[in-house]
C-alpha cells in the first residue's frame, strides 16, 4: 500500500514501525525536523518537513495516488483538515486522529463519515472503553475484543497466589469455550503447549467468549468486578470511562482538581459523587474511604500524577489500580511497581489505526507485547490452503496458533478435528517469526 503518515509522535512512529516492517510505501510528514530526521534514521520510509494540512505538502507527497492518510499531530484541526484535503484530492482513504473535548461525545471513539473522514477516533474515549472492559474482568490487566466483541482476549497476570500454577496446561480445568493462547515470561512471549507450566510472574493471554473468560478468570486470580470505582481526572477519558460504568449501574467517584470542571461534571453525571480535590493527596484519599472501592483508576493527561495517585491507592490497599500512560516506553515499569492496568491511549489509537491498514481479506489486527506478536481477524476465502483440513493435520508454522472461528452467529474456541470452511473467520495469533508462514495458509491455491 502507498501510505501517507502525518504527525511523528508516540502514533506515529508505531505505524511507521508496522508499516516499515510490512513493506509497504511509505512518506513520513512532519512540521518538527528532528522528528523526521528520527524517521529517516529509524525506518525505512521516505520524509518530508512541512505542515502536513498544506496543499502544497499533501500534493508533493503524491497524496492522490495514496491508498491512505493518517493524520495524528497533536492538534485535532490539522487532523481534519489534513484528512479533508487528501480525500478532496485523491486518497482512498483517510483518518485522522481527534481528541479534544468537542470530540468526545461518542460511546466507542470511533466515528465514520465525520465531515467527509472516512473513519475519526478519538484515542482517550477509546481507552475509556478499554478501562470499562478492564473494570468488568475479574482481574484482567487488559481487554481485546474481536468480532464485534464476541470473542475476547485478556491479560492476567499471576502471582505466588495464583491457583494452578506449577501444573502442566493440559491438567488445567479451563472452561470448554477458552484457551490459553499465549504465556509472556521474562519479557518473552510464546506460545504454550499442554505439556508446558505456568508460573508465578508469568503473564498469560486468555481467548475465549466473554462469560467462559470470566469463569477462566476465577482459576487464575480471586478478583471481582469493580462495582466501586474511583477516577482521578475529570478530563475526556474521566468523563466517557464514568459514563460507561455508571450504565452499568457501578457507583463511582470523580476526584477533579479544576473547580470548573468539577462543577461542570456534577452538573452532567448526577448519579456520579464528584469531588473537588488533588487525586495525589493520601490525606483526601482516606477521608473519603478509598479503600472501600474495588478500583482506582487515574486517568489524568499527567504520568506522574496518575502513578502517585495509584501508589497512594496501593497504600490504602486498594484491591486494584489502573493508570492511563502517555508514554508507551514506560508501561514496563508501572508494571514492575505493581501498577495492575496500565493503558496507553496513543497505544490504542495506533492498534485502531493498524485495522484499516490491511487487505479486505483482514477484518482487524491487534499487536501485543511490542510487537512479538499479532492477533489478526480474517477472513478464509475461496481456494485457501486452511480450507477442509482438521487443524491437527494442518502443518501450521511454531510460535502460531488458530485461536477462534467465527462462522455466522456461532463462535468455535477450535479444537485439533476443527476444520475452517469458506466464509468462516479466523482469529489468527501469530509471533513475528511465525507470521509470513501462516500468511501462505490464507491465500488462495497457487498464489
Amino acid at each position: 500500500m502507498q501510505i501517507i503518515v502525518i504527525g511523528l509522535g508516540e502514533v506515529g512512529r508505531h505505524l511507521l514501525s508496522v508499516f516499515d516492517r510490512e513493506g509497504h510505501n511509505v512518506i513520513a510528514i512532519d512540521a518538527d525536523s528532528e522528528r523526521v530526521i528520527h524517521a529517516e534514521e529509524h525506518y525505512d520510509v521516505a520524509t518530508m518537513v512541512g505542515y502536513g494540512a498544506s496543499h502544497s505538502i499533501l500534493s508533493a507527497a503524491g497524496v492522490e495516488e495514496a491508498d491512505m492518510l493518517v493524520a495524528v499531530t497533536n492538534a485535532d484541526e490539522v487532523n481534519l483538515i489534513a484528512a479533508l484535503a487528501a480525500k478532496q484530492l485523491g486518497a482512498k482513504m483517510v483518518i485522522a486522529r481527534a481528541q479534544g473535548n468537542e470530540w468526545a461525545n461518542w460511546t466507542q471513539g470511533v466515528r465514520y463519515g465525520l465531515l467527509g473522514i472516512d473513519v475519526v477516533i478519538n484515542p482517550r474515549v477509546l481507552v475509556a472503553h478499554e478501562l470499562a472492559k478492564v473494570a468488568r474482568s475479574h482481574g484482567a490487566g487488559h481487554v481485546i475484543g474481536f468480532a464485534q466483541d464476541r470473542l475476547e482476549l485478556v491479560e492476567m497476570e499471576l502471582t505466588e497466589r495464583s491457583r494452578h500454577t506449577g501444573r502442566p496446561l493440559a491438567k488445567v480445568p479451563l472452561p470448554r469455550q477458552t484457551l490459553i493462547a499465549a504465556v509472556v515470561r521474562k519479557e518473552k512471549l510464546f506460545i504454550p503447549g499442554g505439556t508446558d507450566v505456568l508460573l508465578p510472574g508469568d503473564r498469560i493471554y486468555v481467548l475465549g467468549l466473554p462469560q467462559a473468560i470470566i469463569e477462566a478468570e476465577d482459576l487464575f486470580v480471586n478478583r471481582r468486578e469493580a462495582k466501586r470505582v474511583v477516577i482521578v481526572g475529570g478530563g475526556v477519558v474521566g468523563e466517557a470511562l464514568a459514563n460507561h460504568l455508571l450504565e452499568n449501574r457501578a457507583t463511582v467517584m470523580i476526584i477533579e482538581k479544576d473547580r470548573t470542571r468539577a462543577e461542570e461534571l456534577s452538573a452532567k453525571l448526577d448519579r456520579a459523587t464528584v469531588i473537588h480535590g488533588d487525586g495525589t493527596d493520601l490525606s483526601l484519599l482516606e477521608e473519603e474511604d478509598i479503600s472501600t472501592y474495588d478500583l482506582f483508576a487515574a486517568v489524568t493527561p499527567h504520568d506522574e500524577v496518575n502513578l502517585m495517585a495509584a501508589l497512594l491507592a496501593q497504600r490504602i490497599e486498594v484491591p486494584r489500580t489502573a493508570c492511563v500512560v502517555q508514554r508507551g516506553d514506560y508501561m514496563e515499569i508501572y508494571r514492575k511497581l505493581g501498577i495492575d492496568i496500565a493503558l496507553s491511549p496513543r497505544a490504542v489509537a495506533s492498534d485502531h489505526i493498524l485495522r484499516y491498514a490491511r487487505t479486505a481479506e483482514i477484518h482487524s489486527l491487534s499487536v501485543i507485547e511490542n510487537g512479538q506478536a499479532e492477533v489478526v481477524e480474517v477472513a478464509a476465502v475461496r481456494g485457501c490452503r486452511l480450507i477442509g483440513t482438521p487443524l491437527k493435520r494442518l502443518d501450521l508454522p511454531r510460535g502460531s496458533l488458530i485461536g477462534g472461528i467465527i462462522r455466522g452467529d456461532e463462535v468455535i474456541i477450535p479444537r485439533g478435528d476443527d476444520v475452517v470452511q469458506f466464509g468462516d473467520t479466523v482469529i489468527v495469533l501469530a509471533t513475528a517469526a511465525a507470521r509470513p508462514t501462516i500468511e501462505l495458509f490464507f491465500r488462495p491455491r497457487g498464489k
